[in-house]
C-alpha cells in the first residue's frame, strides 16, 4: 500500500490540474507549484476576455499526503487537500477595487478534496453568501456549493453546483430579479478525446425565476417561470456521435401566461444524430482559432495598426473557408439526421415535429461557393417527414394576419382544420415535397400557392 501511495503521490496534482483545465476547455489555465506544505495554484488565461480577470496571487493548497489522512478529515488515501480564502484575492485588484467598497459580506471560499488509492478525486467547494450594496443595486446570494467526483486516470465523473437563491434589486426603480433553486449538473461518462471533454451531459435548472419591473407609465411587467436547459453529446461508435439540445420553460402564474399570449409551457428537443466526430472536433478547434483571430483584430483596431488589421482580416477569411471540409466530415449523407420536437402548450397544444435524413452532396471550393452549392440542392438536402399543428387562437394572438395565411393554405388543400387547430403533414423525398399524396418541386409548390 505504501508503494502505491508513493507512486501516485508524484502525479496526482498534475492530474487534478489537467482535470480543471479540461473542464474549462483550456479557456482558463491552472498551474500548480510544489511548496513545503502543499501547492501554490495560479489561475490565468490567454483568452482576452478572461486575461484581465485574474490576479497574480496564488491560492495556497495545503496537502496531507497518505496513506493516513487527517485533513480535511480522518481517512486513508493518497492525499487530502484544503484551501481557504476570499474569491476577491483570485481576481484582478483593478476589477475588485470598486466592488470591495460595496461589499457587506465578503465571498469567502473553502475547498476540500480527497484523492483515494484508486485515484478518485472527491471534492467540495463552498462559497459563502455575499451581499453587494451600492447606490444603484443590491445583490444577495445564498451559499454556492460545488460537489464533484472524478477519476483522475480517465477524467470521467460527475459534478453539481447548487445555489438556493440569488436576488438582484435595483434602488432607483421598482422591480426585482430573483432566482431560486438554481442547479448546474454535468456528467462526463466517457474519456476526453484530443484533449477535449467532449462527451458530456449537462443541465441548467432554475426552479423559480421571478422578474418584475415598473415602466415609466407605471404599467409593470411580471414573470414567474420554471426554466431548464440541457445538452448531451454522446458517442455512438468510434466515428460518430449524437448531439442534443433542449429546454423546458413553464409559466408559474396567470400574469406570466397572459404575457406569453396564453402559452403555459414550451419545450424543445433538438437532436443531431450520427455526426462525424472528427468534423465536430475540427469545428471546436476552428472556433478557438477564430476567437484568437478576432482578439487580434480587436487589438489591432484599438492600436490603429492597419497592417495588423489586414492580416487578421485575411486570417479570418481563411478560417471561413475551412468550414467546407469540416462540414463534409461532420454531416454524412444517408447517416446524419435532424430531429426536432417543439411544443407550445396553451389550452390546446401546438407543435412542430421533424425527422429528416441528410442527403446532401459533398461541398467543395470556398465558403461562398459551397453555400451556393448547398442552396442549389434545395429540397434534395433532406429526406424525411414533418408534422405541424398550430392553434388558431395562439396564431392570431401572436400575429393577427397569421390566420389569413393559414386559411389560404386550407383553401389550397395543404392544411386541415380540426377543433380550431391547423394541421400540416408532409414528407420530403427525392428533392420534392409531398403534400396530400402529391409531389412538388420547390418552383411547382410556389406556383401552386400563388
Amino acid at each position: 500500500m505504501l508503494t502505491t501511495v508513493e507512486a501516485k503521490s508524484s502525479d496526482y496534482m498534475n492530474k487534478i490540474v489537467k482535470l480543471w483545465n479540461l473542464k474549462t476547455n483550456h479557456e482558463v489555465e491552472f498551474n500548480a507549484t510544489k511548496t513545503k506544505n502543499g501547492y501554490n495554484l495560479l489561475i490565468s488565461s490567454k483568452n482576452k476576455v478572461f486575461k484581465e480577470l485574474f490576479s497574480n496571487k496564488p491560492i495556497k493548497i495545503n496537502v496531507d499526503e497518505g496513506p493516513l489522512i487527517t485533513s480535511p478529515n480522518f481517512t486513508f488515501g493518497t492525499a487530502g487537500l484544503v484551501a481557504k480564502g476570499s474569491v476577491l484575492d483570485i481576481l484582478n485588484p483593478k476589477l475588485t477595487k470598486d466592488i470591495e467598497k460595496n461589499l457587506k459580506s465578503k465571498p469567502e471560499f473553502n475547498y476540500e478534496g480527497k484523492v483515494s488509492f484508486s485515484n478518485e478525486l472527491e471534492s467540495k467547494l463552498v462559497i459563502q453568501p455575499f451581499i453587494i450594496d451600492d447606490k444603484d443595486v443590491n445583490i444577495k446570494t445564498s451559499k454556492i456549493i460545488d460537489t464533484s467526483s472524478y477519476n483522475l486516470d480517465t477524467f470521467t465523473g460527475k459534478e453539481s453546483i447548487k445555489i438556493d437563491e440569488v436576488v438582484l434589486k435595483p434602488k432607483k426603480e421598482e422591480g426585482i430579479l430573483k432566482l431560486s433553486g438554481v442547479s448546474i449538473n454535468t456528467n462526463a461518462p466517457q474519456e476526453p478525446i484530443e484533449d477535449f471533454m467532449l462527451f458530456v451531459k449537462s443541465s441548467f435548472e432554475i426552479k423559480n425565476l421571478e422578474f418584475s419591473a415598473k415602466g415609466k407609465n407605471r404599467q409593470g411587467i411580471h414573470t414567474k417561470l420554471y426554466v431548464k436547459f440541457n445538452g448531451d453529446t454522446l458517442r455512438v461508435d468510434k466515428d460518430l456521435l449524437d448531439f442534443k439540445l433542449g429546454y423546458d420553460i413553464k409559466a408559474q402564474d396567470v400574469q406570466t401566461i397572459a404575457l406569453a399570449k396564453g402559452v403555459k409551457e414550451t419545450t424543445l428537443n433538438l437532436e443531431f444524430k450520427n455526426l462525424g466526430i472528427s468534423g465536430f472536433i475540427d469545428l471546436i478547434k476552428l472556433n478557438k482559432q477564430m476567437q484568437k483571430a478576432n482578439e487580434e483584430l480587436l487589438e489591432a483596431s484599438q492600436k490603429g495598426d492597419d497592417v495588423a488589421m489586414q492580416k487578421a482580416i485575411l486570417k479570418t477569411g481563411e478560417f471561413a473557408n475551412k468550414i467546407v471540409p469540416i462540414w463534409n466530415k461532420t454531416f454524412i449523407a444517408n447517416k446524419s439526421k435532424l430531429l426536432l420536437d417543439l411544443e407550445l402548450k396553451s389550452d390546446k397544444t401546438s407543435y412542430v415535429k421533424l425527422d429528416f435524413l441528410y442527403k446532401g452532396k459533398p461541398l467543395s471550393g470556398n465558403a461562398q461557393s459551397a453555400l451556393i452549392s448547398l442552396m442549389a440542392q434545395q429540397l434534395a438536402i433532406f429526406d424525411g417527414k414533418f408534422d405541424i399543428a398550430l392553434d388558431s387562437s395562439l396564431a392570431s394572438s401572436i400575429n393577427p394576419f397569421a390566420l389569413m395565411g393559414l386559411d389560404l393554405l386550407k383553401a389550397k388543400g395543404f392544411v386541415t382544420v380540426k377543433d380550431g387547430i391547423y394541421y400540416l403533414k408532409g414528407e420530403l423525398k427525392g428533392g420534392k415535397i409531398i403534400l396530400n399524396g402529391k409531389a412538388y418541386t420547390l418552383p411547382e409548390l410556389t406556383k401552386a400557392l400563388f
